[in-house]
């Protein structure tokens, strides 16, 4: 089946427009679940605008793929449950394209990139994958000035991954802690940091140099 939308909105209103923060949270809810594709894709059809932003993102020069993806059942598949649920973290946080919080939001991208990373060394991979979540969350409540609790409360998430976001506790938060003292140059605090989890000062920088690179591709 192709893909469709509403045809009362042109392709460049759809790509300023954005896309709506509940249908976002009710899509990842319902892959976290692992519902059946059908019930997803129905969901993708109720929100031109983000059903506009996976075409455009599945069939970008970046995806590489040599055909032309016309259905969303297609997409889903392509990209997986795994990748479809991190895509729709960074549109969450990228949603609204005002130029302070899109910084904010290429930031939020960032540390979870980093966190991501430094996750696989410390953590195992399921684990470096909740990392990434965490990061990239960790500034909802500056991109949408909402406490961070009322924020999550939608989210299905683990309660780790709660705790460090809501408590700023958990075996989570001393990676958040070492992305916020990169950004503020604390090298006092780095050097702590990283001394405790017991991972080079080498490897810490390479992975925050390349968080920054992969989030210029979202730019």
């Amino acid at each position: 089946m192709t893909i469709t939308a509403d045809l009362s909105l042109s392709p460049s209103m759809i790509q300023r427009a954005a896309p709506s923060r509940l249908q976002i949270v009710r899509i990842m809810n319902l892959i976290s679940k692992e519902v059946e594709i059908a019930e997803i894709e129905d969901q993708f059809k109720a929100d031109p605008v983000i059903s506009y932003r996976l075409v455009t993102y599945i069939n970008s020069a970046a995806m590489g793929f040599a055909r032309e993806i016309k259905s969303f059942r297609q997409a889903i598949t392509i990209l997986g449950y795994h990748q479809l649920y991190r895509w729709l973290t960074m549109l969450l946080v990228t949603a609204d394209p005002r130029a302070g919080r899109s910084a904010t939001s290429m930031n939020a991208i960032v540390r979870g990139r980093f966190m991501e990373l430094l996750g696989k060394v410390h953590f195992s991979k399921p684990q470096a994958d909740d990392l990434f979540v965490v990061g990239v969350f960790s500034l909802l409540d500056v991109l949408f000035a909402e406490p961070m609790e009322k924020l999550l409360r939608p989210i299905n998430i683990a309660d780790s991954m709660r705790d460090a976001l809501i408590k700023r506790d958990g075996p989570y938060m001393p990676l958040l802690l070492l992305a916020e003292a990169i950004e503020k140059a604390d090298e006092a605090r780095i050097d702590t940091i990283h001394r405790a989890l017991r991972i080079s000062i080498e490897t810490v920088y390479d992975s925050y140099t390349e968080a920054l690179a992969w989030a210029e591709q979202f730019a």
